[in-house]
């Protein structure tokens, strides 16, 4: 859902959160205190239930995030004019080039992040976008003296296309993958340890994902995160059930913009656990969509 109907839609919802508060006010249920032995138990972080990422960055891999952005399409939804909606054209579509779209984002307004390098059309895939930064080893119990590359891999999806994205999506998350691109002169290949889509949820208009019956033995999923609306009831089974950790999911309408990706794949940077990444990405959303926090918060499933 694009921002400026996102914007108004949930200063409606935050009018309705307000007064139901203040409804509210006095009628609180009792506190249910801990028992005296109660002790609080440290977050694991989320890259702990998977010991081959650190194992990756050890031997000096760079920590890797995949995006795929399936164009916004006036022929799926409604994304606006001027070419907003034109599922073709990368420079000008909602999602990538245009306002706070993920590509003019962090080109222009995300913090930390270099361009490693742009590619063009190769088939489906209308521009691919790489980006780097470097991390703090001891965030991952490295030693400090060692240095870890962060890579966030962006790519636009032509909008008729989006399938192919939901697919290419699910199966990374749920089979691992790598990802090539040129710097300079030099064709890197790289493992992805995160999985991600950002765009339009194509499972509410009906499409299905292409599930396979679980095999027994080691899962090769890998964590994953779906900015786009309602993802959680559509999305989190089907890759739980394949050994994917889902990182950050919504269950209410969405703008996938790109100030969401920055928050959370930093908040990933950081090794933080998978509830300290989904308050990251609330604080984020509240700021830029000028919303109260409280109302950002149901947008993003727990």
């Amino acid at each position: 859902m694009h921002g400026p109907l996102a914007r108004i839609l949930l200063a409606a919802a935050a009018l309705l959160f307000l007064a139901t508060t203040a409804a509210a006010e006095g009628s609180a249920s009792p506190e249910v205190k801990a028992g005296p032995t109660a002790k609080p138990r440290a977050q694991e972080a989320w890259s702990e239930p998977y010991p081959a990422i650190v194992e990756d960055l050890r031997a000096g891999l760079p920590l890797v995030t995949l995006v795929e952005v399936p164009l916004c399409s006036n022929r799926q939804i409604h994304c606006g004019g001027q070419g907003a909606g034109d599922p073709g054209a990368p420079k000008g579509n909602l999602y990538w080039g245009r306002g706070f779209g993920v590509r003019r984002y962090f080109d222009e307004t995300a913090r930390g992040w270099r361009l490693v390098s742009r590619s063009g059309s190769d088939g489906e895939v209308l521009e691919q976008a790489v980006y780097a930064r470097s991390l703090s080893a001891t965030r991952f119990g490295l030693p400090a003296s060692q240095a870890i590359e962060h890579l966030l891999i962006l790519r636009a999806v032509h909008g008729d296309a989006i399938e192919s994205a939901v697919d290419a999506f699910y199966d990374v998350a749920t089979h691992g993958g790598r990802a090539s691109f040129s710097e300079g002169d030099a064709l890197r290949s790289v493992r992805v340890h995160v999985s991600g889509y950002a765009g339009h949820n194509r499972l509410m208009d009906g499409y299905r994902l292409k599930q396979e019956t679980p095999k027994p033995g080691p899962s090769l999923g890998i964590p994953a995160f779906v900015i786009a609306c309602k993802s959680a009831p559509y999305f989190t089974t089907a890759l739980q059930e394949h050994g994917s950790q889902p990182l950050v999911m919504t269950r209410d309408l969405v703008a996938p913009e790109g100030y969401v990706i920055e928050a959370l794949v930093n908040a990933l940077g950081d090794n933080l656990s998978v509830r300290e990444v989904r308050t990251r990405v609330v604080s984020a959303y509240a700021r830029w969509q000028r919303i109260p926090e409280g109302v950002a918060s149901t947008i993003f499933a727990r």
